[in-house]
């Protein structure tokens, strides 16, 4: 066995499939001789693992992927790229057209997977980036503002790039894609974007408070979202949470009409700006700004 499989293997976490052997040279009699000696374990039909390599997560997905000529991709792909709070799972995608069956692992199947949105990581073909954030939010929409504004805060993909690749796949008849869409109009005008779960939070509720009747109920306008453009000196995003339009109306009478002559409460109110009440011998008077009494040794 030439010093090429070894390094081959030993790029692929000690793993060598009977295809990329006989690509490197390796004729069919050499394979027989290889699956048979004590220095390689068979891990599936037609893929190997040389005895002493460590037998890690990396190595399982690696192995799956040389089984069925796949992909890594959705969870495993959010692993791979360190995507935060996706759980690391055994996910591949293959060609619509095909049928395997790998034991322990997810096969996804696609009928759109262009050459940009493949790559390697570790050493693993897996989804780009951009492409695993995509698969991952629609297989788990609860995951989607976490992993959007992970990649958009860190700089690791540009807004434009997640809605070309979006509208390359294509929306129609795809479950979760119009409100992946909505998402990504919201974040666009911002310059920075924050990677925070308690901002990111509280963010959340101002906006579904609002859209879920607070303007229907206290009857004012939705909250500001301050964005950076309009925000001198900042350049953090936010959702004004502290807006007055939050509060709800003061209880209590309404005050005058402003067509209403004010009275003084013990007796007739003279027609003027200020009232006396020679009742008491103090006086109250009536600020024509507010319309309500300010009272003098009442």
């Amino acid at each position: 066995m030439g010093d090429g499989l070894y390094s081959l293997s030993a790029s692929q976490h000690g793993l060598i499939s009977r295809e990329q052997a006989l690509r490197q040279g390796l004729s069919p009699g050499g394979w027989r001789w290889l699956s048979q000696s004590d220095d390689w374990r068979r891990v599936y039909a037609g893929v190997y693992r040389r005895v002493g390599a460590p037998e890690t997560w990396e190595q399982a997905l690696m192995a799956g992927c040389l089984a069925t000529d796949a992909i890594a991709s959705h969870g495993a792909a959010g692993a791979l790229w360190r995507l935060p709070e996706v759980e690391r799972r055994l996910e591949v995608t293959i060609p619509q057209g095909r049928r395997v069956v790998v034991k322990g692992f997810e096969v996804h199947r696609t009928r759109f997977l262009q050459p940009v949105d493949r790559t390697h990581r570790s050493g693993i073909p897996v989804t780009s980036l951009a492409r695993t954030v995509i698969d991952v939010s629609l297989d788990v929409p609860g995951l989607a503002p976490v992993l959007v504004d992970h990649v958009l805060a860190k700089r690791k993909v540009p807004l434009a790039l997640l809605a070309n690749r979006l509208a390359a796949m294509g929306t129609q008849g795809r479950s979760g894609t119009r409100d992946l869409l909505q998402m990504l109009e919201e974040r666009k005008g911002r310059k920075r974007h924050v990677d925070s779960g308690l901002q990111r939070e509280l963010e959340r509720i101002a906006l579904h408070g609002y859209r879920d009747g607070l303007r229907a109920v206290f009857r004012v306008p939705g909250p500001p979202v301050q964005r950076a453009d309009a925000l001198p000196g900042r350049r953090v995003p936010q959702v004004d949470v502290g807006f007055e339009g939050f509060l709800p109306p003061p209880r209590g009478p309404r005050p005058p009409a402003t067509n209403t002559t004010p009275r003084c409460p013990r007796g007739p109110a003279t027609r003027s700006a200020t009232l006396s009440c020679s009742a008491t011998g103090g006086s109250s008077s009536l600020s024509p700004r507010s319309r309500s009494w300010t009272r003098c040794g009442w």
